[in-house]
């Protein structure tokens, strides 16, 4: 790939993206380079369809603005956007780790311990951002990042974020979520799949994400079998007894303490209204584990 700047930054490797984006770690040779020697790069990728391509930019400087306004420590801070060699750009800062999806996928599982702080940490991130009136729609292991140690984690990625008190403010994409591309899970509230998504329709985002990363990784004392077991074989069948309504949620069998159960059966009610008023109750029942 030709090496290219973006504000003094140079591409190198591709770290992640989407349909319509690519995330590369860019590192900058400057002295003193403006927000660090290594950031993270998102750019746009525009479509032929010019209607398409100005939904898209509008999106993208929408994503930008969202990050830009926010700044926690479980949130990834973006420095700054614009328009660089023609490409239209974000720059942000590096997580020096993976989404957790990645770790998902590998078959070292972890300490229930470990799975609940980083449920929590993210936890945290969300209820910050609803605080400053934000909608994620788009809450999934995907879009969490953790450091190699486990200790840093940070939600990311506002491509389709929502602002439910700026009426002015259209919702681009309404009825967008994610649904794995196995369709084993879908994050995606009900309510978000009429294109009414709101602060309860993260909750239950995060449920189902909580109840992924259970299921996933967490280590069985005394069972290797079950330890060496991939990301497939800990899903499926959950899941499809999920699905035809033989258990409610996907860790249902699994050694996890009922109060944690409660709390993903609730946050994935099927009613916004039986689910937490919010994600500060929910991270209260959380602590009660920590």
């Amino acid at each position: 790939m030709r090496i290219r700047d973006f504000g003094g930054y140079k591409l190198q490797d591709l770290i992640g993206g989407g349909m319509y984006t690519k995330v590369y770690k860019a590192h900058s040779f400057m002295a003193k380079a403006p927000y660090g020697q290594m950031v993270a790069i998102k750019l746009l990728s525009l479509k032929d369809n010019p209607s398409e391509t100005r939904k898209l930019i509008s999106q993208f400087e929408r994503e930008a603005e969202i990050s830009m306004s926010l700044n926690h420590p479980n949130v990834v801070k973006v420095h700054n956007f614009g328009r660089y060699n023609n490409q239209y750009a974000i720059i942000m800062e590096y997580v020096n780790g993976s989404n957790f999806k990645e770790a998902l996928y590998k078959r070292e599982k972890l300490p229930l311990e470990i799975l609940l702080h980083i449920c929590y940490e993210a936890g945290k991130g969300l209820a910050y951002i609803h605080k400053n009136d934000i909608v994620h729609k788009d809450v999934k292991p995907d879009n969490i990042l953790v450091s190699e140690d486990y200790k840093t984690v940070k939600i990311t990625d506002f491509g389709i974020a929502k602002l439910p008190k700026r009426i002015w403010h259209k919702d681009i994409f309404p009825k967008s979520g994610t649904v794995t591309k196995f369709g084993i899970i879908s994050y995606i509230a009900p309510e978000q799949t009429e294109g009414n998504a709101d602060f309860c329709s993260d909750i239950y985002s995060f449920g189902v994400t909580m109840d992924e990363v259970l299921t996933a990784k967490l280590l069985i004392d005394g069972q290797p079998e079950k330890n060496s077991e991939d990301y497939f074989k800990r899903l499926d069948v959950r899941s499809y007894r999920k699905k035809t309504g033989r258990q409610d949620i996907l860790c249902e069998d699994l050694p996890v303490p009922e109060i944690l159960k409660g709390i993903i059966r609730r946050a994935t009610s099927y009613s916004c209204g039986l689910r937490h008023s919010s994600m500060e109750e929910l991270l209260s029942e959380l602590e009660k584990l920590l």
